[in-house]
C-alpha cells in the first residue's frame, strides 16, 4: 500500500510511476530490505 501511494504522490506532483520489472525484483527487495535492516540506503539509492 506505501508503494502505491507513493506513486499517486508522485504522480500528483507530475513524475512517472514507479514500476520494478519483475527481473529486477529480488534486488530491488534486498535492497530495501538491507536499508530497513541495517540503516545502509546505498544499494536502495542505486
Amino acid at each position: 500500500m506505501r508503494r502505491f501511494l507513493m506513486n499517486v504522490m508522485m504522480a500528483a506532483g507530475g513524475y512517472l510511476w514507479t514500476v520494478i520489472p519483475v527481473q529486477c525484483r529480488d534486488g530491488y527487495m534486498a535492497a530495501l530490505e538491507r536499508a530497513s535492516t541495517r540503516l545502509d540506503i546505498v544499494p536502495f539509492a542505486r
